[in-house]
């Protein structure tokens, strides 16, 4: 035999090379033997996993709770009774909640709300005219149309500080000197301060029970208002408010060299809500004058023969103050004949009543009294006065939507001598409309 000599150490050397590119070439983790001798790769690295895509997360934006500033000193275990009671009473009644369901968008830690209502009908309206306006009885019938959509945000900082704004708007067919686009909240909140363009805190009642808070745009004015728990129950607030910079502003107002003042008080716990405010508006001119409104309003929600209804009644007086009192209906009528600058004294009345006959039907009833005393110069006191009733049948077959009958009757008597009055405003007028309305 021949023994093998010189390049034997050599071929086993050149073997693992080709093991380990072939190895390498295949992908495969380890591995070439030759002549008995295992050949270890080492492992390859490790990818990192693919990111997961970041997707809208559902929030809801909740008002901002702050704390009392007379909070009650309560035992604590019989203080987590309350909160758990509460809880179960938010759960039982999701209708009364707040809450406003939004969406927090990617890379943003702001809650962003989408909202509004859509609204059509068919109304008819009889005007009879009282005997000072040459007007024969007359019948119209209309399709009202009007949709409003209202963006909302929030943002909780990490110091626990809320900052949100609001902004609304309403769509309709343009009426008299209405317009079809009127613009009815803009507004920032920092806290407990709100800023912008939003609705008079001295108002309580606003008529949203009824489908004509559709058909005539709210009163809105411009606004500085910081609100202050003083207890659990009871919040304060205080406004500075110009109703000149109102886009839907109730009356024609003569610009004040200060804004209007409001301090309101709101008590509100189990079946109950009060709320009375003041206001003050300074009046320029030759003989500066100081316009002063008071107003006392209260909420009761009771059974009403074994099933869920409440009463409201409200009362406001106004000296020098007329854009405060008074609904919107009244107020889309007198703002036709009256000044801002007219001296008025006057008073509004409302009684309201509502209840849900069944889960989905529910009936609401209202009546009211306007009655405003204008001075005018060189002749006697002018008179205006507005008796309304109205009562509607609403059916609620899913959330969101509703649609039912509304019929109501006005009587309006206008004694103001040298003012031309709009044929069909003084007199008699019934309204009979069918609605219905979609919330999103």
């Amino acid at each position: 035999m021949t023994a093998v000599t010189g390049s034997s150490s050599e071929k086993p050397s050149l073997h693992r090379a080709w093991a380990i590119a072939a190895s390498l070439f295949l992908g495969l983790p380890a591995l070439a033997t030759f002549a008995g001798e295992a050949v270890a790769l080492p492992p390859p690295k490790s990818l990192k996993p693919a990111r997961a895509p970041s997707l809208a997360r559902s929030c809801t934006i909740t008002p901002a709770e702050l704390e009392p500033l007379f909070a009650s000193k309560a035992v604590p275990q019989q203080k987590q009774e309350d909160e758990d009671s509460d809880e179960n009473s938010d759960d039982d009644e999701d209708e009364d909640d707040d809450t406003i369901p939004g969406l927090i968008l990617p890379g943003s830690a702001t809650c962003l709300s989408v909202s509004g209502t859509v609204s059509a009908g068919l109304q008819n309206d009889s005007i009879r005219a009282s005997r000072s306006v040459s007007l024969p009885q007359s019948s119209l019938t209309t399709f009202p149309t009007s949709a409003n959509i209202r963006i909302a945000t929030s943002h909780d900082l990490a110091s626990g500080l809320r900052v949100g704004s609001a902004f609304s708007f309403t769509m309709q067919d343009p009426v008299d000197d209405v317009a079809g686009l009127t613009l009815d909240e803009a507004t920032v909140l920092v806290g407990p301060w709100t800023f912008g363009l939003d609705t008079s805190r001295f108002s309580f009642w606003t008529g949203d029970e009824f489908i004509f808070s559709t058909r005539v745009p709210s009163r809105t004015v411009g606004l500085l208002a910081v609100e202050l728990p003083l207890t659990e129950s009871w919040v304060a607030t205080l406004a500075m408010e110009d109703p000149a910079l109102g886009t839907t502003s109730s009356l024609p107002v003569a610009a004040g060299r200060v804004p209007d003042g409001v301090a309101r008080l709101v008590y509100q716990s189990g079946a109950w809500t009060l709320h009375g405010a003041l206001a003050l508006r300074d009046i320029p001119g030759r003989h500066s004058r100081l316009g002063r409104a008071g107003i006392l309003g209260v909420t009761y929600e009771a059974e009403m023969l074994g099933r869920p209804g409440s009463l409201t009644a409200q009362i406001a007086g106004a000296v020098d103050a007329a854009p405060y009192i008074g609904s919107q209906l009244d107020a889309a009528v007198v703002r036709t004949v009256l000044l801002g600058s007219d001296p008025t004294r006057g008073f509004s009345t409302a009684f309201v009543m509502h209840r849900e006959w069944t889960d989905e039907i529910a009936t609401n009833f209202y009546v009211s009294r306007y009655q405003l005393s204008v001075p005018l110069i060189d002749q006697a006191k002018g008179k205006i006065s507005i008796d309304r009733a109205a009562a509607n049948l609403v059916w609620t077959p899913v959330e969101g939507l509703k649609a039912g009958i509304e019929a109501s009757i006005a009587h309006a008597r206008l004694s103001l001598t040298g003012r031309q009055i709009a044929a069909g405003l003084a007199g008699r007028l019934i309204s009979t409309q069918v609605f219905i309305e979609r919330a999103f």
